[in-house]
């Protein structure tokens, strides 16, 4: 499968523009503030139904418009057109030829993806949320199941904390709030269960893109960090009542989950080199991008936005020597050095389409 065409309407600074693409290598290149990372994020939210760097979809209309429109054509056996359309007025809806989804998560894993970006380096140095939606997002292209769980376990602890906070001062019924419990624990087991699964699987996948970019011989590995390594949700739960009921939120549970990063079991948060960081964070994605293969068969659209500007050329040149290989398929670059790129795929034999913005 490949996206054949992309159609914009008032998504970000394109206020109409239509892109064509080769099935293998496209650089789409310009100027800063061109409009590169936006096609970019096109394609991703055609593929995840949201934007990679805009949480919130009414920032995403153009200024002065009442919506966008996002339309992708795929070529497969079955050939296929999605459209995304969103207004002020109105809820986000997606379309496959013609045909809406009832609920947006209903074709979320359909089709993967894989970004690569600057902003990356957050895996490593912000806080445990990054991380963690590094995990969900990975997970929930493959599981549909663990996709709901999610959307769930959300839903029910907002009731919960809202139940809490709105009872400030107040007499707690503790009866009510055991049913909220009631319904986080089996979801909670599942989340847990299906998150270390996963990273047993992942790890291998991570620790061969790091060698492969790396060339080193470094001990690499990934700690899933959870309190339910240590006791059960429903006794976590009743430990942390009262602590609950004066911070008047759920203190503890699976979203406060995280990963911890090690070289030869050092946290490479603390005293990783600059070097290491780029690389364990692109080996994150290679491996993500080989996990997503192994499972499905198919290869993920890669999105490499902006990359050659921050890290080196010898990490530069491995990387292009593992994208231009037979493992990978269809490829988005952005770069403000169309030049550049070429000098990049040009050693490896490798045609690339070029457009400019």
């Amino acid at each position: 499968m490949f996206l054949k065409e992309l159609q914009l309407f008032n998504f970000k600074n394109h206020e109409s523009a239509r892109f064509v693409f080769s099935d293998k290598i496209n650089a789409i290149t310009g100027n800063n503030g061109a409009g590169k990372t936006n096609v970019l994020d096109a394609i991703y939210m055609l593929a995840n139904a949201k934007s990679y760097y805009n949480s919130i979809d009414q920032q995403i209309i153009q200024f002065d418009k009442d919506f966008f429109t996002v339309t992708g054509k795929f070529e497969e056996t079955n050939p296929f057109d999605l459209i995304i359309n969103f207004g002020k007025d109105t809820k986000k809806t997606i379309k496959k030829n013609g045909k809406v989804f009832k609920r947006i998560i209903d074709h979320i894993g359909s089709i993967q993806t894989v970004f690569i970006t600057p902003n990356d380096i957050s895996l490593i140095y912000e806080g445990s949320e990054e991380r963690r939606k590094f995990l969900d997002f990975t997970i929930s292209q493959l599981d549909n199941i663990y996709l709901k769980n999610l959307v769930e376990y959300r839903k029910v602890i907002d009731q919960r904390n809202s139940f809490l906070k709105t009872n400030q001062n107040h007499f707690i019924d503790e009866v009510l709030l055991e049913s909220y419990n009631f319904k986080l624990i089996p979801i909670s087991r599942a989340i847990y269960q299906t998150r270390k699964h996963f990273l047993e699987e992942f790890i291998p996948f991570f620790n061969k893109a790091y060698k492969e970019i790396s060339g080193s011989s470094e001990n690499c590995n990934i700690k899933y960090k959870s309190k339910l390594e240590e006791i059960d949700i429903d006794v976590l739960l009743q430990q942390n009542l009262r602590n609950d009921i004066s911070a008047q939120r759920t203190t503890d549970g699976i979203h406060k989950d995280d990963l911890e990063f090690l070289i030869n079991e050092i946290p490479i948060r603390k005293f990783g080199s600059q070097g290491q960081i780029k690389t364990f964070v692109i080996s994150l994605k290679i491996a993500q991008y080989e996990y997503l293969k192994s499972k499905t068969g198919n290869n993920p659209l890669l999105l490499l936005d902006d990359i050659f500007e921050k890290i080196d050329e010898t990490r530069s040149n491995e990387l292009m020597k593992m994208v231009c290989s037979d493992r990978f398929g269809q490829i988005f670059v952005s770069d403000t050095n169309a030049e550049r790129v070429r000098n990049h795929f040009l050693p490896h034999g490798i045609d690339c389409k070029f457009i400019e913005i």
